[in-house]
């Protein structure tokens, strides 16, 4: 039976048990869930219910934004879509995912410069076995990613329009390369 995991998620960190099994702890803002899924299964069974895959959805986010090597991951919801991104390939098993809008800053740890102190929203820290600045880059690509699939699916496509509204998005489209920068 499918349970949707992600809905209130912050963060998912692989684990491995005493036998060397894979399992992810979910962090979500009301504490910690165990799941015997690896992050990329649990994300994959999410896309999944919701009519795609993770190689759909990494051929999508790379269609939108150009050549990237660990593209972010954009989950459809009714209102507000999750766009996750991933510290590493996702084929490596160490990789751990963030919720875009969880995450709030991203701190150099001082005794290593491969490790960066992710900060979340709620005040959690986690360290993560990457440089800050592609921790940034990766952060900053999901973020303009999120801004280029929210602009494409609520603005461009007027039918979740107020008349009045129409009328404004009219008018600027005179200046549309000013909007979509």
């Amino acid at each position: 039976m499918y349970k949707n995991y992600l809905l209130n998620a912050c963060a998912l960190v692989p684990k491995f048990d005493h036998f060397n099994n894979p399992y992810t702890i979910i962090v979500t803002s009301n504490g910690y869930e165990r799941v015997d899924l690896t992050p990329r299964q649990l994300i994959d069974t999410e896309l999944k219910e919701n009519g795609t895959s993770l190689k759909g959805a990494k051929e999508a986010a790379k269609a939108i934004l150009g050549k990237t090597s660990v593209p972010p991951i954009f989950i459809p919801r009714s209102l507000f879509p999750h766009v996750w991104f991933s510290t590493e390939s996702t084929r490596n098993e160490s990789c751990y995912y963030f919720a875009l809008h969880h995450v709030q800053n991203a701190e150099k740890v001082p005794s290593s410069s491969e490790t960066t102190r992710v900060i979340l929203r709620d005040g959690r820290e986690f360290e993560v076995k990457v440089s800050r600045s592609r921790f940034i880059q990766r952060w900053n690509k999901a973020s303009s990613y999120f801004a280029q699939t929210f602009f494409n699916q609520f603005i461009i496509q007027r039918r979740y329009l107020k008349p009045e509204e129409k009328l404004v998005l009219k008018c600027a489209e005179v200046n549309e390369p000013y909007l979509v920068d």
